[in-house]
């Protein structure tokens, strides 16, 4: 069943400042902390999710806080619920995740760039999973929520890649906010208008990061905008190739590749990278009975929806 246009783009929305937190801790993060995480989110963006379970374990004998702990559990819960293993409890663990989170970063008082990034973090994921129950209204109100701590972003002198995601990803949706929903967009009028040719300018320039979390998720964001709301197939194509080049076994982002060729009605392209996805997804060593049933599930109806098309 296809999603309809406005829950697609409300997903869109909430997706954007859900996915996405390389800053965690409360305070500036110690170069080795930092590479722990940096660790974490490789294996996760690898499909590599006992890597990752170790990664946690690992962390949380350095003493790492609490705060950044949770975050990090709710995004390897949130990644393999993703990836279809154990649907309801992945769900239930990332939601029982959250609130501490949201509790700690609440109370920082001298919030710097990582504990606010930390914070936008723990409401956007949380808009996210009350919008995958179905619970629009709440969603909408913990997506607000988040907004209000990037508009203090705004106020924190200097650069720093990590909020230039942030800034992409704000200026890009609150200008299709004030141009496509009216009444949500009342909600914002007190915070910085948004522009969409600043906000695809913020995002390339993260594209092209050292940093491999920024460039991925860049990556990752332009090929959503341009695949679901700009409808520019080839530039997310494009996009979609990078993401897979870097990550050939996330098979998230291979969906996304199938799809689009599907877009751009590549249909011999299609069926070979179809049959050439399903035969690593049965051969693969990473993910368990359920996530490969999962996947292959998904590539089903993926064609399926694009024979009606």
């Amino acid at each position: 069943m296809r999603i309809p246009r406005q829950r697609r783009i409300f997903f869109l929305l909430v997706f954007g400042f859900s996915c996405w937190n390389p800053g965690f801790a409360g305070n500036k993060i110690p170069s080795d902390e930092n590479a722990m995480i940096n660790c974490f989110f490789k294996n996760l963006y690898n499909f590599s999710f006992r890597e990752a379970d170790s990664m946690v374990v690992v962390m949380k004998e350095s003493g790492m806080d609490n705060g950044t702990l949770s975050n990090i559990k709710a995004n390897l819960a949130w990644w393999k619920l993703l990836s279809g293993d154990a649907i309801e409890m992945n769900l239930k663990t990332c939601d029982s995740l959250l609130p501490e989170s949201m509790s700690m970063g609440s109370k920082v008082k001298n919030r710097d760039v990582n504990s606010l990034i930390n914070i936008i973090y723990s409401y956007s994921l949380k808009a996210r999973l009350e919008n995958y129950k179905g619970n629009k209204l709440k969603s909408l109100i913990y997506f607000y929520k988040s907004i209000t701590f990037i508009n203090q972003c705004f106020e924190i002198p200097g650069k720093d890649e990590k909020l230039n995601l942030v800034f992409g990803l704000y200026f890009y949706f609150m200008d299709y906010i004030e141009n496509e929903y009216f009444l949500i967009n009342a909600m914002f009028f007190s915070y910085p208008k948004g522009d969409k040719k600043k906000g695809l300018l913020y995002l390339h320039d993260c594209s092209l990061s050292d940093n491999e979390m920024i460039r991925t998720e860049a990556n990752y964001f332009l090929l959503k905008i341009y695949a679901y709301t700009e409808k520019d197939y080839f530039a997310a194509y494009q996009t979609a190739l990078s993401l897979t080049q870097q990550h050939p076994d996330n098979l998230v982002y291979c969906l996304e590749q199938l799809n689009l060729l599907m877009k751009l009605k590549k249909n011999i392209e299609a069926e070979t990278y179809q049959r050439n996805l399903i035969e690593s997804i049965r051969s693969s060593n990473k993910i368990n009975g359920s996530q490969k049933d999962h996947f292959i599930s998904q590539i089903g109806a993926l064609i399926k929806t694009g024979v009606k098309e």
